[in-house]
């Protein structure tokens, strides 16, 4: 959510535990803590990117992944090709639909928690989804 920011996203993860720490008194139970959690984070995260311009970083000049031992080198190459496309590809959605298709599709979260993280109503989160997946699929097209 922050391009790949890492620094900004630890950033952002340590403010909202900080802050989910001090309101733990006023959780009211009304949603599930990891529903909570999440809100917290995203409003965190929203700062984070109101606070800063995004500047683009080439991913590749931060670090190497290594290869499993095992594996061929075109199987890694390959898998490193899609990786980097899907990025690429997440990177240029809108925040919203980034933050919607992750939480669903990384984090399994269900449509309901997704609308309350993300301050919404399913709805909504239906739609961005749709939307989402509709851009990663013409992106990723050429690695069906």
């Amino acid at each position: 959510m922050l391009e790949a920011d890492f620094q900004a996203a630890e950033d952002a993860v340590q403010e909202a535990l900080a802050k989910a720490w001090v309101a733990l008194p006023t959780f009211r139970g009304q949603s599930s803590l990891r529903t909570w959690l999440f809100r917290i984070t995203a409003n965190e995260v929203l700062a984070a990117r109101r606070r800063r311009r995004p500047v683009s970083v080439d991913d590749g000049l931060i670090g190497t992944v290594r290869a499993p031992r095992g594996h061929e080198p075109e199987q890694v190459a390959a898998t490193r090709e899609l990786r980097d496309a899907l990025n690429e590809a997440l990177s240029e959605l809108p925040w919203r639909q980034r933050a919607a298709w992750l939480l669903r599709e990384v984090e399994h979260l269900p449509y309901s928690q997704i609308a309350s993280v993300l301050g919404t109503n399913e709805t909504v989160v239906r739609g961005q989804l749709h939307r989402a997946r509709r851009t990663l699929a013409v992106r990723m097209e050429q690695w069906r």
